[in-house]
């Protein structure tokens, strides 16, 4: 934007100062006929003059001839003034090395802040003489002076313009970014005024065009949340009748026990995963400004452990926690975030080899993609590892690297999302990477509270 706004400056900057420059050297002077007639006119000119100081000159001698004579002065061919007067070295300089270049025209050159002009010019009797003559512009060219305020103010001037016809645009960049971050509910004030009938329409029309993309991209994806939520909503109550029907028929008969338990096993798995898109409705939904309580995310952790440890030790891993140094708080939802490093851990779990340790470490560090000290909670595992290719996806909802993997940890390719989701309302960042040795490291990274950003453990420290 402010590319766009400097070439505009100086787009209309420049060609303020090339019709000004343009329109006193095409058009000199105020006589719109051809240039011979404006010649015609200062040879005519030049010799009433020159006429004029030889009479007074003849009749009055030089104090006539001083006194009528103004901004010029009458010279002989030879540079010599018809009376004595005053030249500096430098005119008389100039003059000497210009006699020759004199071609019927005359002759303007800069001496200073004035322009020195010499003019040939013919008597009535038919005599040869040089009209000398200071000035602050030059008569013959009829360029007129620049007063010193001319090039402030056209830079003003065309400064206020361009911010004028920016402003529309770089509100417009504004909303597409609030837009792309996630408010949905962006929308330009767009008034009919003067300007837009003038000269701004189409920005008119364009701010009206995202309007209507922004009301119809909300309206879509509120819908879309509003039928998850029904669907989910409308599921809940079939399978709780189905799990009420599998508890009964489980008390008739012990015959069909174990299809019975597969069918509860798989009706368990369906509740999770509509719990899961209702979580994932839930953080879509809600907006990062409403997350303003402190949370720590190590207390966080810890509260999860007790039924971590549980879920590890029915995998046959186990889990190891460490909280290295004190650990600030973060702004943000304490039940939010807790969902988030549920399902990193929960998924870590799932994919560590048995026998294996899921590490956890919870540290504050300086960071410099959050522009300060960070919480850092990175979730190990020692499974497979994702290909390098596709760790970009994971965090994607529905997302698994491959079927077989799926069914044999029970997962549905949500929790990942949920996390993502969460971290991102908190102004934070996660990501993972394959570890040396095998398995998958997911790291995830929270502002911390801005009171808290002096903590004297945080200062100086680096990653």
């Amino acid at each position: 934007m402010k590319t766009f706004f400097l070439q505009l400056f100086l787009s209309f900057w420049l060609a303020a100062i090339g019709i000004l420059i343009g329109s006193t050297v095409l058009f000199p002077g105020s006589n719109p006929g051809p240039v011979e007639n404006f010649r015609a006119a200062g040879q005519a000119s030049s010799t009433r003059i020159v006429d004029d100081s030889l009479r007074e000159f003849a009749e009055d001698g030089c104090p006539g001839l001083t006194q009528m004579e103004g901004a010029f002065i009458v010279l002989q061919t030879d540079g010599t003034p018809l009376c004595n007067e005053k030249l500096s070295a430098e005119e008389q300089s100039l003059i000497k090395r210009t006699l020759g270049d004199l071609h019927g025209w005359g002759l303007n050159t800069r001496s200073g802040e004035s322009w020195i002009q010499m003019h040939p010019a013919t008597s009535s009797d038919g005599r040869h003489w040089l009209l000398f003559g200071r000035t602050k512009y030059v008569h013959g060219l009829g360029i007129p002076p620049l007063p010193r305020s001319a090039f402030p103010a056209s830079i003003i001037v065309t400064f206020i313009l361009a911010l004028i016809l920016t402003r529309p645009v770089r509100r417009l960049s504004a909303a597409f970014r609030a837009f792309a971050a996630g408010d949905l509910s962006v929308r330009l004030p767009v008034a009919r005024n003067w300007w837009s009938s003038v000269g701004g329409a189409d920005i008119r029309e364009l701010m009206l065009d995202f309007n209507h993309m922004a009301e119809r991209v909300n309206e879509l994806i509120e819908a879309q949340k509003v039928l998850v939520r029904d669907i989910s909503h409308e599921l809940r109550s079939p399978l709780a009748r189905l799990r009420l029907a599998l508890e009964m028929t489980r008390e008739e008969t012990q015959e069909h026990l174990p299809s019975l338990d597969r069918m509860e096993a798989e009706a368990e798995r369906v509740n999770e995963l509509i719990g899961q898109m209702l979580t994932l409705s839930l953080m879509e939904s809600t907006r990062q400004s409403a997350l303003k309580e402190t949370v720590s995310a190590e207390e966080v952790v810890r509260s999860l452990l007790p039924n971590m440890e549980f879920e590890a030790a029915g995998r046959g891993c186990n889990i190891l926690f460490h909280a290295r140094g004190p650990v600030p708080q973060t702004f943000g939802n304490r039940e939010l975030l807790r969902r988030a490093l549920e399902n990193v851990i929960r998924n870590a779990i799932r994919f560590t080899e048995v026998g294996t340790t899921v590490e956890v470490e919870v540290y504050a560090e300086q960071h410099a993609m959050l522009f300060g000290p960070a919480v850092h909670v990175i979730v190990s595992d020692r499974g497979p590892g994702v290909p390098e290719q596709n760790l970009g996806m994971i965090f994607r909802a529905f997302y698994r690297t491959d079927s077989a993997r799926r069914d044999a940890t029970g997962g549905f390719g949500v929790g990942l999302s949920i996390a993502e989701r969460s971290v991102a309302l908190h102004g934070g960042r996660i990501s993972a990477h394959n570890r040396s040795g095998g398995g998958l490291s997911v790291e995830i990274l929270l502002p911390v509270a801005v009171r808290e950003r002096t903590t004297p453990e945080l200062v100086g420290a680096t990653t």
